[in-house]
């Protein structure tokens, strides 16, 4: 159900209220409070690409029809009305205008039966994005398949929808940017939340946001399984060195390249030894654990004739439930 809907339901509800408390002689309550603007974001904006304004405050939903408005700060003074949708009673989504006119600042002000508030902050009204551009802070799980589900935690994720009160949440796409995901039910996406399911041609890569501000991008890479895939946790980076000895002797060490380093991701860790397979791919001839300081080593057969090697430290979970994760580090080839 949308949020309007669910707002309409709300207004005939309390609608019901005051007729029953009527009918048997009792006063009706006051539902209209004085309507409060706290604050807003984001700050600045362009309405051509349908950026939404998050306001935040107290008497919002005001049980009856309200009109937001964007007030020029610059005379002469002009206002420009705009569409939005009660997210709940201290929040609402407002459109920035099309009449707006770029490098001028406004006011928001909301009139219902309450009353009228005006915010204290303004907004700058900009031909590009502004601050209104998405922005992707986390994406968890950073792995899965097809039709696993996603939850991507960001700012400005609302997209302005085709109707006047329509707005939505943004369209999700997962690299090669082929498909758009799909929204899991029940929608409960909102300004800095969206859940999705992985789409079926879903690949390693960045994940992408198109909002009512543009788009944005994880900086995280997400990874779709095979071959490791650890659901959720803090991503730590970390390196392994490799050499081995004709005679079969391998070892290295696992360092995390952190500042501060996690050490966590260095020491106890599997580590697969590795030789190359004719054609393409590698086998695993051996494996190890690194000791306290992050050091391996590992004796494998070495047969007559040079031999291409390579150290693997696979990407592992820690805790349970997961609340840390050591990436996959692969070592320099050497031959033996």
């Amino acid at each position: 159900m949308s949020l309007g809907k669910r707002h309409i339901g709300r207004r005939v509800a309390g609608v019901g209220v005051a007729v029953a408390l009527m009918m048997v002689g009792l006063a009706a309550p006051a539902f209209a409070a004085a309507p409060v603007i706290s604050s807003f974001t984001p700050d600045s904006g362009s309405e051509l690409g349908g950026c939404i304004v998050v306001v935040t405050g107290t008497g919002l939903d005001d049980f009856a029809t309200a009109t937001w408005t964007f007030e020029s700060t610059t005379p002469p003074a002009s206002l420009a009305a705009a569409d939005y949708v009660l997210a709940s009673d201290t929040e609402a989504w407002v459109k920035v205008p099309a009449t707006v006119a770029p490098g001028v600042s406004y006011t928001i002000k909301v009139v219902n039966s309450g009353g009228t508030s005006t915010s204290t902050g303004t907004f700058l009204a900009t031909t590009g994005a502004g601050n209104c551009a998405p922005t992707i802070t986390s994406v968890t799980p950073n792995c899965g398949s097809h039709n696993d589900k996603v939850v991507i935690v960001g700012t400005n994720l609302l997209l302005d929808g085709a109707g006047a009160n329509d707005i939505a949440g943004g369209t999700v796409s997962f690299s090669p940017f082929t498909d758009d995901a799909s929204v899991v039910p029940p929608d409960s996406d909102d300004s800095t939340t969206l859940t999705r399911f992985v789409s079926t041609n879903a690949g390693d890569g960045p994940v992408r946001v198109t909002a009512g501000g543009g788009t944005g991008f994880s900086t995280a890479s997400f990874q779709v399984p095979p071959p490791d895939c650890v659901a959720g946790g803090t991503v730590h980076a970390r390196s392994i060195s490799f050499k081995i000895t004709k005679k079969g002797k391998a070892s290295g060490v696992v360092k995390s390249t952190e500042d501060p380093a996690f050490t966590a991701c260095a020491a106890a860790v599997p580590v697969k030894i590795q030789k190359k397979k004719k054609g393409d791919g590698w086998k695993t001839v051996g494996t190890a654990t690194t000791n306290d300081t992050g050091a391996y080593t590992k004796k494998v057969k070495n047969p007559k004739g040079k031999q291409s090697f390579r150290a693997l430290a696979p990407k592992v979970g820690l805790g349970d439930p997961v609340t840390d994760t050591c990436s996959k580090a692969t070592s320099a080839v050497r031959k033996a």
